[in-house]
């Protein structure tokens, strides 16, 4: 599955393009930008936990 998760504050992070592919057993997040910090992939890490419910240990972020 794909999801783009519009309205949960990506935007305010600083982050314009975030897609999220939803396996299994992995979450893998696509991040529109040429580098993240360590604090940026936390930030990433919860909202997607909280919108889907998930623990970030199954959680990928890469840039693109």
């Amino acid at each position: 599955e794909m999801y783009t998760l519009q309205s949960t504050g990506f935007e305010t992070k600083g982050f314009e393009d975030v897609v999220i592919f939803v396996n299994t057993n992995s979450i893998s997040v696509i991040i529109k930008a040429e580098e993240i910090s360590s604090e940026q992939i936390a930030q990433v890490q919860n909202i997607i936990s909280r919108e889907l419910e998930v623990g970030a240990e199954i959680i990928h972020i890469s840039t693109k």
